[in-house]
């Protein structure tokens, strides 16, 4: 069997490399190109720095995150444009759909902060 042979028989497996039959395929993923401000760049080498993880690999992360929140603002648009009298409305609705999503996730990060701490704070008297 040829290389050739042997990576197209092995692709058809489902693994990355012809030689590694253990490692499954990623699921293929989009790239998308994006001009952000030097603000934005600063806090996210700052995040990196801190925690290792990459800008691209953050941002990724908290727009996968976010896609209800993307749909609900196409389908507030798409209602608005039917309905431009309601626009406003429509729109208004939206966001307050997406602001109570983000009130949830950061509920859920403090019960998650509050987990992981391992005193008990006493309350200062003065």
């Amino acid at each position: 069997m040829t290389d050739l042979q042997a990576a197209q028989y092995y692709e058809s497996r489902n693994v990355t490399h012809w030689c590694d039959m253990t490692t499954k395929k990623r699921k293929p993923q989009n790239r998308m190109a994006l001009t952000i401000s030097d603000e934005l760049k600063a806090a996210l080498n700052e995040l990196n720095e801190a925690t290792g993880v990459a800008a691209a690999s953050f941002v990724a992360e908290i727009m996968e995150g976010n896609i209800p929140m993307i749909l609900g603002i196409a389908q507030a648009a798409r209602l608005a444009k039917a309905e431009p009298g309601r626009a406003l409305e429509i729109m208004q609705r939206s966001m307050l759909e997406a602001l109570h999503g983000t009130s949830q996730v950061q509920m859920e990060l403090m019960d998650e902060q509050t987990k992981l701490r391992t005193f008990q704070r006493k309350e200062t008297e003065e």
